[in-house]
């Protein structure tokens, strides 16, 4: 693991990083934006900083 931080990394100063994406049963994921949406599965929520996206995962966290 390294020391240095990266683009994508939690603690990245607030960069829209990450997105959460939900599928037909309503399963919801973090994904990094960089990756490509899988087939079956959609964008709910983002691009926003990995902590805004986290917190749209937690019960009564819904946005949008």
């Amino acid at each position: 693991m390294s020391a240095r931080s990266g683009p994508f990394d939690a603690d990245s100063e607030g960069r829209a990083t990450h997105l959460v994406l939900e599928n037909a049963a309503g399963r919801l994921s973090l994904w990094p934006v960089w990756r490509e949406v899988p087939e079956g599965w959609s964008v709910r929520f983002g691009p926003a900083p990995h902590g805004v996206c986290t917190a749209v995962l937690e019960p009564g966290g819904e946005r949008g």
